[in-house]
């Protein structure tokens, strides 16, 4: 997918001979941190932060902070609370039942698209991927299954051809890898995940539209079904 170059701002923090380029690429890298942060739950949803609090954690000046809110901002993984600072937004119900109503959209196309692809090398990675599981309790292996999780379906947006739907999806999997740090492996469903994605490509590489769409419609339904029953636990 490519990625967006951040525009260079003038930074009142910057030290004697620092470019404005170095500084655009500082507030890449805050960004990254602190969104991966926010992502693996190592800043909880619904915590309050202030840009202070930001610049001491992160070394970071108060100007690069305030850009680098403003992108997760737009994200909706932050949000601004006047007079106070900013807010990890939080995961609702009501946020799951829209996210997965999105993604179901999303991923039934690009499933549909994808069983017209034929693109072998990208299906046999998709199975690679499709194996790979998580020990359940084992907190270490969990991080690297939400991973490989979050390549499989960018892989089949990626089979679809549409560059809109990748961009869309990739999006809406940053939210729902918040949700699986959350829950961080309460429940061992590593082989269903993993029997429910491996169907999902039988019928892509069979060129099978009708079982795509049902396969990856079911997908999502069993997925939320799971993530209901935690949230409601």
């Amino acid at each position: 997918m490519e990625r967006h170059r951040l525009a260079t701002y003038p930074d009142p923090n910057r030290r004697p001979g620092q470019t404005g380029e170095q500084t655009s690429s500082l507030t890449q890298q805050l960004y990254a941190c602190l969104k991966r942060d926010i992502v693996t739950c190592q800043i909880q949803p619904g915590l309050s932060v202030t840009e202070d609090w930001l610049c001491r954690k992160y070394g970071a000046s108060r100007t690069t902070v305030r850009h680098a809110c403003l992108r997760l901002s737009k994200e909706e993984l932050l949000q601004w609370v006047p007079q106070k600072g900013y807010s990890v937004t939080g995961i609702t119900i009501q946020d799951l039942n829209e996210l997965f109503q999105f993604r179901e959209i999303l991923e039934t196309a690009a499933a549909e698209l994808a069983c017209a692809a034929k693109s072998p090398e990208l299906i046999a990675r998709a199975y690679e991927l499709a194996k790979i599981t998580y020990e359940a309790g084992n907190r270490d292996t969990f991080p690297a299954f939400v991973e490989v999780n979050h390549e499989f379906h960018c892989l089949i947006a990626e089979m679809s051809g549409n560059r809109r739907l990748c961009q869309q999806l990739t999006q809406v999997l940053v939210h729902f890898a918040r949700f699986s740090y959350l829950t961080m492996a309460a429940d061992s469903y590593g082989s269903d995940v993993m029997k429910e994605h491996e169907r999902i490509l039988d019928a892509i590489r069979d060129g099978d539209v009708e079982a795509a769409r049902t396969r990856s419609s079911r997908h999502m339904l069993q997925s939320k079904e799971r993530a209901v029953r935690y949230f409601l636990g």
